[in-house]
């Protein structure tokens, strides 16, 4: 899963053959270029690029190719598919696409949404609760909705946007600080704050193959959170930790680490009723690559 900036980094730097020569040619320094590449080839999960000695020199691994290839091939499918969608709404004042967005769900996901859904015309968002999201498709109160689900019924049709996996939020000074991942046992004897709309036992019990919970949205504690920033202030304030998705921009103050044994990520999807009039091969198109590579 790469946007063109890190399309334009990797090509540069691949074109260069060395991280020093990439950061003089685009105007940035060296060291954020390469924290850049490190976080792509974490994100991706894949080794990029064989580091060599001498001014910052790299070799392109074979993959590397395999990935840019897709994503031109992403943004030439794109091209065409935007274009063909133009012609249609030739002459035709455009529709209002409303879109509903789960309250959970991260900037970056957001902006690719919008991209995607805004060029099928102008663009009504309102944020809601899964529930709700799902009960507005459902009565055709919301025409597309960016959600973070597990599955869905057979009524609904998920279009995926990215993969984002959960971490644990903590604050400065916690124990949790000195390590580079945390397991889930480890949050056993820790206050933790429960956030009310995560998706987090969902995809647990997916993941793990585990029974859901009879009532998914509590845990131990007398928190009860619904809104992200109060969440986030309470744990920066030491009433304890939580779960929460990597896409998430976090309050100054925050920490977090990697969620380790077990990995659990959820799936992001613009999610239409089955029978929607939107053209599912331009959702389809402008999702499907940005998938991780696998």
């Amino acid at each position: 899963m790469i946007d063109q900036q890190d399309y334009q980094l990797l090509k540069t730097v691949g074109e260069q053959g060395s991280v020093q020569r990439a950061a003089s040619a685009i105007g940035v320094s060296w060291p954020s270029v390469s924290k850049r590449l490190a976080k792509i080839e974490g994100k991706l999960n894949v080794r990029l690029f064989e580091r060599r000695r001498g001014r910052n020199g790299v070799l392109p691994l074979p993959v590397l190719s395999r990935i840019l290839a897709e994503y031109e091939y992403f943004s030439q499918t794109m091209s065409q598919v935007i274009k063909e969608a133009s012609e249609e709404k030739d002459n035709q004042r455009p529709e209002i696409i409303r879109l509903g967005v789960a309250t959970t769900i991260g900037k970056a996901d957001i902006e690719r949404a919008l991209s995607i859904v805004g060029r099928l015309g102008e663009v009504a968002i309102t944020d809601m609760p899964v529930e709700t999201a799902l009960a507005d498709l459902e009565k055709g109160a919301v025409d597309v909705a960016l959600l973070a689900e597990p599955s869905y019924p057979s009524a609904f049709k998920p279009h995926l946007v990215s993969v984002d996996p959960f971490q644990v939020a903590f604050p400065v000074g916690h124990r949790f600080e000195n390590q580079n991942s945390i397991q889930l046992s480890e949050l056993d004897d820790e206050a933790y704050i429960n956030r009310a709309l995560c998706e987090f036992p969902r995809y647990f019990a997916e993941q793990t193959k585990s029974e859901l919970p009879e009532d998914d949205n509590k845990d131990d504690g007398p928190h009860n959170i619904t809104n992200e920033v109060v969440a986030q202030i309470m744990i920066k304030e030491g009433y304890g930790v939580a779960v929460i998705p990597e896409s998430l921009v976090v309050v100054q103050g925050l920490k977090t680490r990697a969620l380790v044994r077990p990995t659990i990520s959820r799936k992001i999807a613009l999610v239409t009723r089955s029978d929607s009039l939107l053209p599912a091969d331009f959702l389809r198109n402008g999702m499907t690559a940005q998938s991780p590579a696998s």
